[in-house]
């Protein structure tokens, strides 16, 4: 359940001839069955999802298997707000053999991870699959176990952050009964990008360090507006700028749409990539959001505030946003308030906000 009124359940209908995947929906009020309820790999042959995990109300993987005809693979789905589909790497596995996803756990859009098994052909070994925001990987503690000659399964798996994980199934005991089996610790996340950084400037120069790529810059070129913000696209690694009339510059990186040559009620000061949805959001000083392959979850734009916006931050987990007002005040969409400086004295007014 990403929140109170967006949950998903996951399983299998039987069809007459094979089991079939069945997934349900949550609105807040009442279950319905998912029109994706049909999407399998083949009506003739088992499908099945034995677990799913929703990062926002716009990214969940449901993951389990399917039958090929001659083995178990991995199944994976995903769900981009409004459809689900089969992800590409249904097919990933360690071979013909069989395959099998049990659990699987979403601390971000770009930060999954799938728990299962696989058979060595001897015996069935501890399988993990990774997810880094781009695509899903084989992970190297697939082979992970306490005996290569026998039982070890994976069937549920805890995500709290993209650097800590706990995985519980079970192995065998030397023929005595299945003993519990639990893998903890710290993980090295899949590296989304360098380990870098940019800044922009308000003429729309860029400067790069650490290695960051440069793709482009509007420095010594007419501008209608200042440069506000920036952003970073999650799925290309490159950047975008937003001036403070709404235009958006886009440098190896799609552009979806812009507020360029339209009236606003107040100046952009910032903006925001969606990891889900590889889109973004602008945000103006009276907290009104402009959205472009990003789904809205709220805004502050008609209301009063106490001092004007300066920033917006998504939130990695929900998929949701912050604001930040220059008094400190802070405003949730669709992310939890952890708290602010609003009411309270500064010594000089806030101008940004980032998340971790």
């Amino acid at each position: 359940c990403a929140s109170v009124s967006f949950c998903v359940a996951a399983g299998y209908y039987y069809n007459g001839a094979a089991g079939q995947n069945l997934l349900l929906a949550w609105n807040g009020s009442t279950w319905s069955l998912d029109s994706s309820a049909s999407l399998s790999t083949s009506g003739s042959r088992d499908n099945s999802v034995n677990g799913v995990s929703c990062a926002s109300a716009s990214f969940c993987v449901a993951a389990g298997y399917y039958y090929n005809g001659a083995a178990y693979q991995n199944l994976l789905l995903t769900w981009n707000g409004s459809a689900w589909s089969l992800d590409s790497s249904a097919s990933l596995s360690t071979s013909s053999q069989t395959n099998f996803l049990n659990g699987i756990s979403c601390a971000s859009p770009s930060f999954c991870v799938a728990a299962g098994l696989y058979s060595n052909r001897t015996t069935t070994q501890n399988l993990v699959v990774t997810w880094n925001g781009i695509a899903w990987s084989l992970d190297s503690s697939a082979s992970l176990s306490t005996s290569a000659t026998q039982t070890n399964v994976l069937n549920g798996i805890s995500c709290v952050s993209t650097s800590f994980c706990v995985v519980v199934g079970s192995y065998n005991n030397n023929g005595a009964p299945d003993q519990t089996l639990a893998l903890t610790g710290s993980m090295t996340p899949p590296p989304p990008a360098p380990l870098a950084y940019r800044f922009v400037a308000s003429d729309g120069g860029i400067f790069s360090f650490g290695g960051a790529p440069f793709y482009g810059s509007m420095g010594g070129k007419r501008l209608n507006a200042p440069i506000v913000g920036m952003a970073a696209d999650p799925v290309t690694g490159g950047y975008w700028f937003v001036a403070s009339d709404g235009g958006i510059f886009s440098f190896n990186a799609p552009f979806y749409g812009s507020m360029g040559g339209k009236r606003l009620n107040a100046p952009i000061v910032g903006m925001a990539a969606d990891s889900a949805t590889g889109g973004y959001w602008f945000v103006a000083s009276d907290g009104g959001i402009f959205s472009f392959d990003a789904p809205f979850m709220g805004s502050m734009g008609g209301k009063r505030l106490n001092a004007p916006i300066v920033g917006m931050a998504q939130d990695p987990a929900t998929g949701g946003y912050w604001f930040v007002a220059s008094d400190g005040g802070i405003f949730s969409f669709d992310a939890p308030f952890m708290g602010s400086m609003g009411g309270r004295p500064l010594n000089a007014p806030i101008v940004g906000i980032a998340a971790s």
